[in-house]
């Protein structure tokens, strides 16, 4: 019945010619096929790490619980430190000690100037040249004292250097800027060397990640915008963009990893949700907050 105004003009219609046909009359329907449907995702924190501190010790203070927002650098819990800080200021009393060095610059000038007056005196025959000669290196043995005292200073600023990383150990600090989904912790608590003490998401950029077909492997690339649409009541629209296209495909499923960063300055998104990702991409008037 479609094509009766063909037949009409005498043309012949046949089932090989009908899908050539179609493709003429109904363009439209075949490109809107070639676009990439969406595809199902996943948003996660870009970073999950487990902190613990490198050495044992009593559980003094904890300073966050979860869900806390972290900065990177702070102070998250401390290990008791009686002993490190003790070190620290012994270790600080001995590099600041300046009494040998003052002593042994002034009794070095003292016996530079003797050691010249009874060179004088040699030339002049009035004392015995040993005499200048032992004067002379007497000053040279305490120049050499003052040069040991100048070492065991620097080394004292070593041994402080040192007594303040073993301190630093005991305080736990974050590594990023985050969110504290675990505490695993309490003060009074002994902790092992090594030992989980907390969980610590970053948030402020999502990783998305999603299995796409094989076939849309060539049509994406690194660097290009997507849209993510997170499951209801956050169902908004947000720019991301592919920082990973795997290049080891899936056999099993005929599908290929893409993994997409997700800016999350505000914290607006949580993570753990399911979303769809629409490979249009259309303008978002902004995507940490979702308008359109």
């Amino acid at each position: 019945m479609r094509f009766a105004f063909l037949k009409d003009l005498g043309v012949g219609v046949s089932a090989v010619t009908i899908p050539a046909l179609c493709a003429i009359v109904f363009p439209l329907e075949t490109r809107a096929s070639d676009a990439l449907a969406p595809v199902s995702c996943l948003i996660e924190p870009d970073r999950v790490i487990r902190l613990s501190t490198p050495v044992s010790g009593i559980v003094a203070e904890v300073f966050v619980d979860r869900g806390a927002r972290i900065e990177k650098g702070q102070i998250l819990a401390r290990l008791d430190t009686g002993i490190e800080e003790l070190a620290v200021e012994s270790a600080q009393i001995r590099a600041s000690d300046e009494t040998q060095i003052s002593a042994l610059e002034a009794r070095i000038e003292f016996l530079d100037s003797q050691a010249e007056r009874n060179e004088q005196l040699a030339r002049n025959n009035t004392v015995s040249q040993t005499t200048a000669r032992e004067a002379r290196l007497e000053a040279r043995l305490a120049a050499r004292e003052l040069e040991q005292a100048m070492l065991a200073r620097q080394l004292a600023a070593l041994e402080l250097a040192e007594a303040r990383a073993r301190l630093e150990q005991k305080i736990v600090r974050s590594p990023v800027d985050g969110v504290v989904t675990e505490r695993l912790l309490n003060p009074g608590e002994y902790r092992e060397g090594e030992a989980h003490i907390a969980t610590i998401a970053e948030m402020h950029q999502l990783r998305v990640e999603a299995f796409v077909p094989i076939s849309y492997y060539d049509k994406l690339s690194v660097g290009q915008t997507v849209r993510v649409r997170p499951e209801p009541p956050l169902d908004n629209d947000y720019l991301a963009e592919i920082s990973v296209i795997d290049l080891v495909f899936d056999p099993a499923t005929a599908t290929v990893g893409v993994r997409m960063a997700l800016p999350n300055p505000d914290l607006v998104l949580p993570a753990g949700l399911r979303c769809d990702v629409f490979f249009d991409a259309p303008a978002v008037a902004d995507s940490t907050t979702g308008d359109e």
